[in-house]
């Protein structure tokens, strides 16, 4: 492991002490412990086998706490997903909840966060909302506090989601003599609901057929 990740660890494990703690703490302190733990060696081999040892037979809630650290720190997650990871890895679950709650409590996790992100991902990549409500509904997420997800949104209001379903048929057309049901039935594949399906799969075929009316003309 590089020390500039070595640092970034070490203060993100003293922020959170910081934070659990409610002092404050400073860059230059994190990379001294950093430093410090990249100096200290084990006596011996037998010392480093005996630690990890002990290290896999472990399933503490501080031993589960890091393992979310780890995956934090690559992207971001969600606290009901992690609960499903940990105890499929082996982690009893009084230690998986007690991780877990450790995670929210110094913003480490933050669902919310978490669905920002899924959200503004699962948009980009022509997704149906409701698939993405269906997804996020499954993790637990409460969808009416999820504002990336209703932006430009009102209640009844599909002119905006049967222009990104368009948008994607453009993108990628259904390959099928029946282009209109093909269309549909992608569209539903990919979470959209039925009336949006419907009303995209028979606008972008309208104007298909347009199309390749003016180039035979």
């Amino acid at each position: 492991m590089s020390h500039g990740s070595d640092d970034v660890k070490a203060l993100l494990r003293a922020n959170i002490a910081a934070i659990e703690s409610g002092k404050r703490s400073s860059l230059p302190g994190a990379r001294q412990t950093a430093s410090s733990k990249r100096k200290a060696r084990p006596a011996s081999n037998e010392s480093v086998f005996a630690d990890r040892d002990k290290e896999e037979s472990d399933d503490s809630p501080e031993r589960a706490f890091r393992k979310i650290e780890r995956l934090a720190c690559v992207r971001e997650q969600a606290s009901e997903a992690l609960r499903r990871r940990l105890v499929r890895e082996g982690f009893c679950e009084d230690a998986v909840e007690e991780a877990v709650a450790r995670a929210l409590a110094c913003g480490l996790v933050d669902d919310l966060r978490y669905a920002d992100v899924l959200v503004r991902s699962r948009l980009s990549q022509g997704k149906g909302r409701r698939g993405i409500v269906a997804e996020l509904e499954d993790l637990g997420i409460a969808v009416d506090e999820v504002a990336s997800l209703s932006e430009g949104q009102r209640v009844g209001d599909d002119a905006a989601e049967v222009s990104r379903a368009i948008a994607l048929l453009e993108r990628k057309p259904p390959r099928s003599k029946n282009a209109r049901e093909a269309a549909y039935r992608k569209l539903i594949q990919k979470g959209y609901g039925s009336s949006v399906a419907s009303s995209a799969a028979r606008q972008w075929h309208e104007s298909l057929r347009s199309s390749q009316f003016d180039q035979t003309g």
